[in-house]
């Protein structure tokens, strides 16, 4: 009795020193029974590498669980992989691939069932692997752009022309990421040039120019000079719009309501194209960093504009709202557009990033995934962007200096000597609602009822700063709230409690109330970058002081000493203030804070700046496999990646291969190629393709030369329904399950088994569609399919991998016979091993059976992931050398997509309008061929330039298609006919 076999590639992720080589061995003769020097050899190649595989199956005993392991050889040493364990395998298939990976015992599996004999990372785009070697060096070139420049211009009052003092003043600007930032690229040493706004209006070209002048040489800043009309509506989008909606409020006074006019979304763009161009007049080869939410469109207007390919990060400082607060925004998808032309996005907290990858997927439909070495990538169009997460710090380094200033220790003194008998509680916020003052300053008063006592010896210092993302008008309503609540507090008692700074405070004073603090208090209602705590922890180092923190602070993920509040609920927050004052600093918090100052020592402004730009530049585009382009226009611009392979279908190569073809077979999509897509609930109400289309099928069908297949994932009812009236067709129903020969009129069930899994599928999917509102479920005659394109997109997600998982674990018992796709929107379970690749498969080895000649022209179109099957099976027919097809030598094989996006297809053509043009062309070839061509078939078609935008223009590309012929006259029938007909043509 013979032995039945699996056939297994084993495919393994590693990378080599120079001269290994790797073999798989393990506890069989076919892996060499361990010995490495006889086990079989991985092969790899440039454009594969890191990935090895072996290059033929390998035949093992089916149903065995087999034992193995990698080995790296050199000419006559060899290294083991460093697992600890052999790797097992339990070969349950007949075709088995194993995807393996260094250092990890984990293995993917994927069965297939082609026998097409080729490497199968041939079928495969090259996958996204980074390399953690990658480092940014201070070497590197950079252009950091931001709305505002770290350094402020202003006019000197006290300038005369032709006397010594200069005309202009240049101060460093006051922030807690931005001159902290600048100073370590100045001490660093790092290459880089500074973009932004220098807080000044300037209109004369001459005064900007001395500016400009100044600020490259000595400061190393590149100024953009706005007018202040588009500025001040420019702000007014900015503070009253974005900054609302992206800390998660909404407001619904009228007056701060988030409505915004054209011209505001005008001057936002306006602002954000000016950046861009003098990113552009500046940029070589550097690396691009943007900074925050007022730049957010910028790295849109720079892959416009450019035909280059840039490397570009963006980083927020700024929290990103949850889905349903986000979608308030008119422009909402040309935001995410925008964010997303970048290669890296940065985040404070993974939740500020959860809330952008779940807007991604709500909005915009894109997934995100995990690659090795722990990279968050969002997919987006044939390109993987990284989602960084990483919260900025503060420099210790920066900080010490300032201590060890002259300024710091008069500032001290004086404050020492001002509260000599008072214990001081510190507030520093900036002057905008969502600091919560009041709340701070309500749960205070109510602290000191409770003791009275400490009222003579506590004090309160606000020290409030001027907020750039508010209006004057709120920061005015804003103070007169806190100045009249702290009127009335202090009028409670003989002795003032509260105490409120306005003023702009240096940051050697900061530092001082800091040291003079017996704690500090922050009760903000949402806060995306607060770096107080980081700052009292350091500076407080060396003894107890503790640190009352609202929740909703960012930098409360990042720390453990603080106590958290929730500032919405007085009594926990006066509880809080009340501990503060009334008892010693808690001992046991002592070990927290010492974590807490190594964590700041550790997580420094410095290192996060470095980390950042290192996986900026690993998160670099693939250009060796890739080519970038912007799709769409204006606000609905996209940059894509498509292989270097990718072109429009030419319609001279088509017609010319066409023509001389002796065997020409076809494999056409259905819903989005030949027709429109339609939604579960509506097949039985479509009417399917086209009478042109029908048309054009019928007259290629009868054409001897010819054999036409549709394959597609309907039913054979509906399939019958659509195409049944086409003589000579063949149909390929449930992608394959069932074909309809061209040359019988009866279906054919390819599939062998008992089926029995098709009712334990159905009984799960049903409960499953019970359980998810929107979703359906679809009985076909082999497979069950559970649609949920129509649910909500979270829910119909998390419903989804439910169900594939248990799918997985219920169908166990059949997964000989089918197996668990998924798709866009839907989750089948279906026959095992079919899909379109196989069915092309099948169907060209059927014509071998018959005798009939080998094709040798080949075209294949299709719209969406399903397709990619045939493509990869077609792919590899075309380079490797069979006996289905004619010699690859003459062999014409045309794959095509349909739109400009990623795909294995050779070729696309824009959208599913334009495949009847394509049609129409080769069928009229067809018709001409057999003289039954007429001036008015002939004068229907007409070449026009395919792009509707200026990307990846050729005058030379050209599409066909239809118009009515009705309208052209006699002599331009003739002209066209005369262009049709000429030799170039054909």
């Amino acid at each position: 009795m013979a032995i039945r076999t699996s056939r297994v590639v084993f495919q393994f992720s590693s990378k080599t020193i120079y001269g290994e080589r790797i073999r798989v061995t393990g506890n069989h003769p076919s892996l060499g029974n361990w010995d490495p020097f006889q086990a079989p050899m991985l092969s790899t190649d440039p454009n594969s590498y890191p990935l090895w595989i072996t290059p033929s199956p390998i035949s093992l005993p089916l149903n065995t669980e087999i034992e193995y392991k990698y080995v790296y050889m050199q000419e006559k040493t060899f290294r083991w992989e460093s697992l600890q364990n052999n790797r097992k395998l339990l070969l349950e298939h007949n075709s088995m691939l194993i995807e393996d990976e260094e250092s990890t015992i984990i293995s993917r599996h994927i069965f297939n069932h082609t026998e097409i004999q080729t490497k199968p990372h041939s079928f495969e785009l090259p996958k996204t692997i980074i390399d953690d070697n990658i480092k940014f060096a201070l070497t590197d070139s950079l252009i950091i752009a931001s709305l505002n420049l770290p350094i402020n211009v202003s006019r000197n009052e006290k300038y005369i022309p032709g006397g010594d003092e200069p005309k202009w003043k240049f101060e460093s600007a006051i922030g807690l990421w931005l001159p902290v930032l600048y100073e370590i690229a100045i001490s660093e040493g790092i290459n880089f040039q500074w973009v932004g706004w220098p807080h000044i209006f300037i209109e004369d070209e001459k005064e900007q120019s001395e500016i400009s002048e100044i600020l490259l040489k000595e400061y190393k800043c590149v100024p953009i000079f706005i007018p202040e009309e588009t500025m001040t509506i420019y702000t007014q989008f900015c503070n009253g719009v974005l900054f609302p909606i992206f800390h998660n409020i909404i407001s619904t006074d009228p007056e701060s309501i988030p409505q915004y006019n054209s011209e505001q979304w005008e001057s936002f763009k306006d602002v954000n194209s000016r950046i861009s161009l003098k990113i552009l007049e500046l940029h070589t080869d550097q690396m691009i960093w943007i900074h925050d939410y007022q730049l957010l469109l910028t790295p849109s207007f720079i892959s416009r504009r450019t035909h280059e390919v840039v490397n570009i990060g963006l980083y927020l400082h700024v929290p990103f709202p949850s889905s349903e607060i986000y979608r308030v925004l008119p422009h909402r998808e040309t935001i995410l557009h925008a964010m997303l032309c970048c290669d890296m996005i940065g985040f404070h907290l993974f939740e500020y990033a959860r809330h952008f990858l779940a807007s991604c997927k709500r909005l915009l439909g894109i997934d995100h995934h995990f690659s090795r070495g722990g990279y968050l990538l969002l997919d987006y169009y044939g390109r993987n962007i990284m989602i960084r997460i990483g919260h900025l710090g503060i420099e210790p380094s920066v900080i010490q200096k300032v201590l060890e200033s002259e300024e710091y220790s008069e500032s001290l003194d004086k404050l020492r000597q001002k509260y000599s008998e008072k214990s001081v509680l510190i507030a520093i916020d900036p002057l905008h609602r969502l600091s919560g003052v009041t709340m701070k300053l309500n749960a205070f008063r109510q602290t000191l009822k409770y003791l009275p006592k400490e009222s003579q010896r506590i004090i309160l210092v606000q020290l409030l700063f001027s907020a750039k993302n508010s209006s004057d008008k709120e920061k005015d309503c804003v103070l007169k709230e806190i100045l009249d609540l702290q009127e009335e507090i202090n009028s409670e008692y003989t002795v003032p409690v509260v105490e409120i700074v306005n003023d702009e405070v240096s940051r050697p004073m900061r530092y001082a109330y800091m040291t003079i603090a017996k704690g500090v208090i922050n009760s903000s209602i949402r806060e995306g970058l607060y770096l107080i705590p980081f700052e009292f922890i350091f500076i407080n180092k060396e003894r107890l002081a503790d640190i009352i923190l609202s929740e909703f602070a960012g930098v409360s993920r990042a720390l453990s000493s603080p106590k958290r509040v929730n500032p919405f609920d007085l009594t926990q927050l006066e509880g809080e203030i009340h501990t503060l004052i009334d008892k010693a600093p808690n001992h046991q918090n002592l070990s927290r804070k010492k974590r807490d100052y190594q964590y700041i020592l550790s997580n420094t402004t410095l290192k996060w700046a470095q980390s950042s730009l290192s996986d900026l530049k690993r998160a670099h585009k693939d250009t060796k496999h890739y080519q970038y382009v912007t799709h769409g226009l204006g606000d609905k611009l996209k940059l894509i990646a498509l292989s270097k392979k990718f072109k429009i279908l030419k319609a001279e190569d088509l017609l010319e291969a066409y023509r001389v073809a002796r065997s020409r077979i076809f494999f056409f999509d259905n819903e989005g190629t030949l027709s429109n897509l339609c939604k579960q609930t509506e097949i039985d109400k479509t009417v399917g393709p086209s009478e042109k289309i029908l048309h054009c099928l019928d007259d290629l069908c009868k054409d001897d030369r010819n054999i036409v297949y549709i394959i597609t994932g309907r039913t054979r009812k509906v399939v019958d329904s659509w195409f049944g009236s086409i003589e000579h067709l063949g149909m390929a129903a449930e992608y394959g399950a069932l074909i309809k020969w061209q040359d019988k009129h009866d279906w054919e069930n390819i599939i062998q088994g008992s089926g029995v899994w098709k009712d334990t599928a159905k009984q799960i999917i049903s409960a499953y569609v019970s359980r998810t509102e929107g979703s359906s479920l679809e009985e076909k005659d082999c497979g069950v399919v559970f649609y949920y394109r129509e649910t909500d997109p979270d829910l119909g997600s998390w419903q989804a991998k439910e169900l594939i998982s248990h799918l997985e674990i219920l169908l166990k018992p059949f997964l000989n016979e089918c197996e668990v796709s998924h798709g866009l929107g839907y989750v089948e379970v279906k026959p095992r091993g079919i899909n379109k690749g196989t069915t092309v498969f099948e169907i060209l080895q059927e014509l071998k059976r018959r005798k009939k000649d080998p094709p040798d022209f080949i075209f294949a179109i299709g719209d969406d992931v399903s397709d990619e099957e045939m493509f990869k099976v077609l792919k590899a027919l075309r380079r490797e050398q069979s006996d289905l097809t004619a010699d690859k030598r003459y062999l014409k094989c045309f794959t095509c997509t349909v739109g400009k996006k990623p795909s294995l297809a050779r070729h696309f053509i824009n959208d599913a309008s334009e495949v009847v043009g394509v049609l129409e062309i080769l069928r009229g070839y067809s018709n001409k061929c057999k003289k039954n061509f007429s001036y008015g078939d002939l004068a229907s078609l007409k070449l026009h330039s395919p792009f509707k935008s200026n990307t990846m223009r050729n005058p030379t590309d050209i599409v066909i298609e239809s118009v009515e012929s009705s309208d052209e006259d006699e002599d331009e029938k003739r002209s066209t006919l005369k262009r049709m007909t000429h030799p170039n043509a054909f």
